[in-house]
């Protein structure tokens, strides 16, 4: 009887090939360059894209800049985060481990879906207690005693002053950041159809042409803004002042509605956000209206839910 064949030894299958020639053996440090070059041409802007590489250094000067792609797991990244806290000689801020932990998830999701990782390991890291507390939500009832605060000044017999009303409630429908809202030109605005009238953001520097965007604006704000405009002097600007002057007006819009929450561009941002996430607007219109990055979204979009009650 012949002697019974041996099987061929079983080849090992070639490391999955993704974009970029990279692979699940890659080292950290090769990705982390092809990574970084990536959110360059994304418009991140370069202080954002320069601490992103110092939170990948130091997972890489903690576990190795040769370290596979495929050795990180969900348990190694955590206690990477754990030692962040508690074990480094320079203390971490909350704000600088929040970052950290966007850069750790940014960095894995993007080399799960561009070199061929069975799964990313970043997804599950979660550590809610370090991240920074939600802002208070100005409610309902408060916006409409801002509202009726402000318009009473454009009412009033002496001084009657228009420009608190069209601050508030451009950027209450708009989520305008302050800046924007002064870098804001009447060349910017389009309302040829007053029915869908819309706004552009623009941004002198480079870095920052990302958030430039096209954003609607509530039709009924045309009425208020030409009524502004014709009590007002003509500028280039929409609002020819300096940022700190909006805040003081929107300082006196609070103490005048008698509200002990302070109204600030900040919270009319987040509560335009969430106005229009109730209002089912798809994620990804929000996104660009709001102007954030897609990196930065996931985390935005997270505390928008919150605030939202979902």
């Amino acid at each position: 009887m012949p002697a019974a064949k041996k099987s061929p030894a079983e080849k090992p299958k070639p490391a999955r090939i993704g974009a970029r020639g990279l692979n699940p053996t890659t080292a950290l440090a090769a990705a982390s360059v092809a990574w970084l070059e990536h959110l360059k041409r994304s418009g991140l802007s370069s202080n954002t894209i320069k601490n992103y590489r110092i939170d990948v250094q130091l997972l890489a000067g903690h576990y190795g800049a040769g370290t596979a792609l495929n050795q990180f797991t969900t348990k190694s990244l955590n206690e990477f985060i754990k030692w962040l806290q508690t074990g480094r000689s320079v203390p971490c801020a909350p704000k600088s481990l929040d970052r950290r932990i966007t850069a750790l998830k940014s960095f894995f999701k993007w080399a799960a879906q561009n070199a061929g990782l069975k799964s990313d390991p970043a997804d599950a890291v979660i550590n809610v207690s370090v991240r920074s507390p939600l802002p208070a939500l100005l409610s309902d009832a408060e916006v409409d005693r801002a509202l009726g605060a402000a318009e009473s000044f454009g009412e009033r017999k002496l001084k009657p002053d228009p420009r608190p009303f069209a601050l508030l409630t451009l950027v209450l429908h708009t989520g305008l950041r302050k800046g924007e809202v002064a870098r804001l030109e009447h060349r910017h605005l389009d309302f040829a159809n007053r029915k869908a009238p819309a706004l552009y953001v623009r941004y002198a520097d480079k870095r920052h042409r990302h958030k430039e965007r096209r954003v609607d604006v509530d039709p009924d704000w045309v009425g208020i803004y030409e009524d502004y405009v014709a009590r007002t002097k003509k500028n280039p600007r929409v609002f020819p002042y300096s940022v700190r002057l909006l805040e003081y007006w929107l300082e006196d819009t609070t103490n005048h509605a008698g509200l002990a929450q302070r109204i600030t561009f900040d919270r009319l941002r987040w509560k335009c956000a969430v106005t229009d996430y109730l209002a089912d607007l798809e994620p990804d219109l929000l996104r660009r209206k709001l102007g954030v990055s897609k990196v930065q979204w996931s985390e935005v979009r997270r505390r928008i839910g919150q605030l939202a009650g979902k």
